[in-house]
């Protein structure tokens, strides 16, 4: 026997070891929120208001927001419809008029009678296997789904306006660009004419100019319905007005230092549960209470059936004998019993069961799926970094350089052409840090958004 010590030893032991072992899973790392809030206050819409603006608007006015609300009304109602085998039923009926009855037997027969006919029935299902509460079920389910559906139609629609958002300021100082590429060409153009003119220069001169001009006029007009059908196109599927585009900001502003921030994200475990893996754990559900309301088809429904019924009959159901108006009332119990279908209930088990397991399968897939594409898009969004974090350094040089040429130009160093050269690099080069911000930030967007963590659909970056 082992010494009442010894076993006192033991047990402290034991709870030591599970206080241990509860502080140790305490202790394990949790999602970093500080880089999460980071992240989530680097996203452009922060310091651009009229992308916030524009945001919070689209993610109520748009189009498909309001079919989706729609779809939510007509799941709320298919609830209601869902829930209604299980209340009870009234019903009624009334008839008022007269009946003439006429007997070839003899005409002493003959009658006519006034009345007023009637039926009013009361019905309650009592047992039903479970069948109408795991309908009623269903109808709750399909309208989880489609509140989900609300909300991956938002957080969709908010990685679009952004990305959109983004190709549209890109679109507009393009166009910019191109029209002062134009200016430029226009102006060469005169110059060499004027030289040719003064006899500097020979005729010939003029080709270059001149295609020059032939090639930057079809192509600044090209950016010109590009950018009109981008803006109309964000419009459209934003369901906001022109108004709401005329703060399109010229470029978009440099991120702060993300590198723990990300650091952070990649190495974070813990990621919500997608709305699409969501819809398909509440698809399965469904289609398990499918099948559990198929196997009832063939057993037997208990119900309460009350009536009272005015009838214009003879007492005795003599159809011969004297009529008269007679009131029943009733009280039974019922039973409705289908024995036999020819194997009809068999083949929609076999169905159900058959696209439950195709829904089981397809969840699993989700998951390891989902899964590898966060980690992957984290690592990705960590390259993405390291690009744009040397396109910055490329702007820099390229703001230095025309400091640098205007500061010759000053002293009589440096051409204004080469003042012009400068200055037509550098937009170029800010125009690329701006495709890369853009990419970045939209890539961000997404990265926090397939985590649950948008806060412009969330509403707050806490977890």
């Amino acid at each position: 026997m082992i010494p009442f010590r010894l076993k006192l030893i033991r047990r402290c032991a034991l709870v030591v070891a599970m206080i241990g072992i509860a502080a140790a899973g305490m202790a394990q790392p949790a999602p970093d929120r500080d880089a999460i809030s980071q992240l989530q206050a680097a996203l452009p819409e922060r310091s651009l208001p009229g992308l916030d603006s524009l945001l919070r608007r689209a993610l109520v006015n748009a189009p498909e927001v309001i079919m989706r609300e729609w779809a939510l009304a007509e799941a709320e109602a298919n609830t209601l419809v869902a829930r209604a085998p299980m209340l009870p039923r009234l019903e009624a009926w009334a008839n008022a008029g007269v009946t003439y009855e006429q007997r070839k037997e003899t005409l002493d027969s003959n009658r006519t009678l006034e009345a007023v006919l009637y039926n009013v029935g009361f019905y309650q299902p009592v047992f039903h296997w479970g069948a109408l509460a795991q309908n009623y079920q269903i109808g709750k389910l399909r309208q989880a789904i489609s509140e989900r559906n609300i909300s991956e139609t938002r957080r969709l629609l908010a990685l679009d306006i952004r990305r959109r958002y983004f190709d549209l300021m890109l679109a507009k100082n393009g166009l910019q660009i191109a029209r002062q590429n134009q200016t430029r060409a226009e102006e060469e153009y005169k110059q060499m004419e004027q030289l040719i003119a003064d006899g500097v220069q020979a005729a010939g001169a003029l080709d270059g100019p001149r295609r020059n001009l032939d090639i930057i006029r079809p192509e600044v007009r090209r950016q010109e319905v590009e950018y009109n059908m981008l803006r109309e196109s964000l419009l459209r599927l934003a369901g906001v007005t022109e108004a709401d585009l005329d703060t399109l900001p010229e470029s978009l502003p440099p991120f702060g230092n993300l590198d723990a921030a990300l650091a952070a994200l990649v190495n974070t475990q813990t990621i919500a549960i997608s709305n699409n893996l969501a819809g398909l754990k509440d698809q399965i559900e469904v289609e398990r209470l499918n099948y559990k309301i198929q196997k009832t088809r063939l057993y037997p429904k208990f119900g309460l059936s009350l009536s009272v019924t005015q009838e214009n009959r003879s007492p005795d159901n003599n159809v011969l004998g004297p009529k008269s108006l007679i009131t029943s009332w009733n009280a039974f119990g019922t039973v409705n019993w289908r024995i036999f279908d020819s194997q009809e209930t068999k083949g929609l088990q076999l169905a159900s069961l058959n696209r439950l397991r195709a829904l089981e399968v397809s969840r699993v897939q989700t998951e390891k799926q989902e899964g590898s594409e966060r980690e992957a898009e984290a690592l990705r969004l960590q390259l993405q970094w390291e690009r744009l974090k040397n396109t910055e350094l490329d702007l820099g040089r390229a703001r230095g350089g025309l400091e640098l040429t205007e500061h010759d130009f000053a002293n009589g160093w440096a051409s204004s052409r080469a003042v012009e050269d400068t200055r037509a690099h550098l937009a170029n080069v800010l125009q690329q840090t701006n495709a890369e911000r853009a990419a970045f930030a939209s890539a961000l967007a997404a990265c926090l958004s397939n985590r649950g963590r948008d806060p412009a659909v969330t509403g707050g970056g806490n977890f």
